[in-house]
């Protein structure tokens, strides 16, 4: 009986030692995302792009068009009602994304069908650049078609709400 009570003792005392914090600690924490998307046919404002990380959702009301140098500067903080809508955006992004490196998925803008452009910045002050196709292609897998679709229901949200 002693060998018994030994062991759950034992038992007991792993199981509590152990804690969540190892795996809490090997999650990459994201900082902020700026998300958009881009056409290169079209007349005037071809470039739809926000920012959000832990406090606020801007808006870059200045730039007109993509391009490869571009670096966000926000003109436009919305009110906390929009941000508070949207906060979760940075706890779906999928884990291919997060710790992935520069990549462009598809043929973005090829046919004039316009592409996606997300900055993921993680907590160690790293970014990671993407452009997707608005089409799924070959390369998308489910998560990231899944989370382009919801980038495009929040853009269209935001600017449907500005205009």
């Amino acid at each position: 009986m002693k060998l018994y009570h030994i062991f759950l003792i034992s038992i007991a005392f792993v199981m509590f030692s152990c804690s969540d914090d190892d795996d809490q600690a090997s999650e990459v924490q994201v900082q902020s995302l700026v998300f958009g998307s881009f056409t290169g046919e079209c007349f005037g404002d071809c470039f739809d792009v926000f920012k959000i990380d832990g406090t606020k959702l801007e808006e870059d009301r200045i730039v007109d068009f993509y391009t490869q140098n571009y670096s966000f500067k926000g003109s436009f903080t919305f009110p906390g009602e929009e941000f508070m809508k949207h906060q979760s955006i940075l706890n779906e992004i999928p884990a291919e994304l997060i710790e992935g490196s520069d990549k462009t998925f598809g043929c973005p803008d090829c046919a004039d069908q316009g592409g996606v452009y997300l900055v993921i910045t993680i907590g160690d002050g790293k970014t990671i650049n993407y452009l997707i196709d608005t089409d799924d292609t070959e390369d998308q897998s489910t998560e990231i078609t899944t989370f382009k679709k919801k980038i495009f229901e929040i853009i269209i949200e935001l600017t449907g709400a500005l205009n």
